[in-house]
């Protein structure tokens, strides 16, 4: 006889529910609805104190995390869920920041300009059948060649861009108070090393003009010839592969970037907030911090749904390689791109990992409601969780598993794959973050409450 699980349901101790365990799970999953209104302006602004600081950045992540962040604010909340600004700085400091930040900015994409020159594949081609010069060498790796342009010869530019830069006239004014950014960025870019790795760059040079006018050709923001905003993504994904030689540059890479530039609308504020994000999930552009993730997802589905674990098995998917680009563009084919946008932020609040304190709070809860009921004892260990458990894999189950039924008549991978491509544009948002947040805090339980399952013949 099938074994099966027992326990006292949460909300009622008094009554015993009995339930395979998968169907556990998807009871609780349907049970409660956690999403709430979007964060605007009059709620946003509540989150600073006088001096410009988010003072509670718990309660912006969880904010965010509930409901994401209108369109009136996205912009500026972006810049502190990306890191562009310290939650803790004021409001001068943050203007500071922007000073600093496109100085430096425009100093790196000086230097790999002079360097690299601004070649076509066509020009990269014939200049490969070329012999090189020895003055060219020496062009190259003369001291006089490899720092980035004087800053100063465009000081005039920065202040042409202060609309971009949204700064108030008196630090227009004033931009020779902020000298020392200049040297700091010049230096900067100076140190970083480019002539040893120049054919291996203008290799991925090829790749992303071959990625970038395939850019999301169909948004407004990246639609008509001669798109300057394309340009902007080119020079950021450039820029990003020339001075990270560790990561360079991949495919995929351009679809990530192009929600920073349409939310921020600026090519400075765009590659610190792309590179501050790139650095924390770089091993997923590599194939073994990939392959590693994608194990993750069979294990979790593994503890969530045996059943449709072993089905997938069978059909000889059970890798769940489709879930290749769910994680590594945050599903944005999935979804619509003003969904795909609210998902990103959501995701990116970080709120909800089996490590944030949510999760321990939930953890607390049920340590609590077990000491009750057990009039005092307390009778529970904390079970291992699997802190590679992210937000983002709860999310992929919770997709997988709501479609479990029609899953299931798939009889071989072609049929899986099918069915997984037709879901395309036609998930609920909603839905999938309230199933995804159920079993998170249902993992966050029963990693308290394990020993508190029966197995009954």
């Amino acid at each position: 006889m099938a074994k099966e699980f027992s326990r006292a349901c949460s909300f009622d101790p008094s009554f015993e529910q009995l339930l395979p365990y998968a169907l556990h799970w998807n009871t609780i999953v349907e049970e409660e609805d956690f999403r709430e209104s979007p964060i605007d302006r009059a709620q946003f602004e509540k989150f600073f104190d006088q001096d410009g600081r988010i003072a509670d950045e718990q309660c912006f992540r969880k904010s965010v995390f509930r409901g994401g962040v209108s369109p009136e604010v996205r912009k500026e909340a972006w810049k502190f869920l990306y890191g562009y600004y310290p939650f803790q700085s004021t409001k001068r400091e943050r203007e500071a920041s922007d000073v600093e930040f496109h100085y430096r900015y425009e100093a790196l994409k000086a230097r790999w300009k002079s360097v690299l020159g601004s070649w076509s594949e066509e020009r990269e081609q014939e200049e490969e059948m070329k012999q090189p010069s020895p003055n060219t060498t020496k062009q190259i790796h003369s001291p006089s060649q490899n720092g980035c342009l004087e800053l100063t010869e465009h000081i005039s530019t920065v202040v042409k861009l202060g609309e971009d830069l949204s700064l108030p006239n008196n630090l227009h004014d004033d931009l020779h108070r902020f000298k020392f950014f200049e040297i700091q960025a010049k230096i900067y870019a100076n140190r970083q090393p480019i002539e040893e790795n120049l054919k291996g760059l203008k290799k991925t040079l090829r790749i992303i003009d071959k990625d970038v006018p395939r850019t999301d050709r169909d948004l407004p923001f990246f639609s008509g010839k001669n798109n300057q905003n394309l340009e902007k993504l080119r020079d950021i994904l450039v820029t990003f592969a020339v001075f990270h030689p560790d990561v360079t540059y991949a495919q995929g890479m351009n679809d990530i970037l192009s929600r920073f530039l349409v939310v921020l609308n600026n090519e400075v504020e765009a590659y610190w907030c792309f590179t501050n994000y790139l650095e924390k999930i770089t091993n997923e552009f590599l194939e073994h911090g990939m392959l590693k993730k994608l194990e993750s997802v069979q294990k979790l589905l593994q503890e969530i749904d045996p059943f449709l674990s072993q089905h997938l098995a069978i059909c000889d998917v059970g890798d769940l390689m489709f879930c290749h680009r769910w994680l590594l563009l945050s599903f944005k084919r999935e979804f619509v791109f003003e969904e795909c946008i609210e998902l990103f932020e959501i995701i990116s609040s970080q709120h909800l990992e089996l490590t944030s304190d949510e999760a321990e709070r939930l953890r607390e809860v049920e340590r609590a409601k077990d000491f009750l009921r057990e009039g005092g004892r307390q009778r529970l260990a904390v079970a291992d969780i699997n802190t590679e458990f992210t937000f983002e894999l709860f999310i992929c189950v919770a997709i997988l598993h709501h479609h479990r039924e029609d899953i299931k008549k798939c009889n071989d991978s072609a049929s899986v794959f099918q069915f997984i491509n037709g879901l395309t544009h036609k998930l609920d948002l909603k839905q999938v973050l309230t199933q995804a947040e159920g079993l998170v805090r249902e993992y966050c339980r029963k990693s308290v409450i394990s020993n508190s399952f029966e197995m009954v013949e």
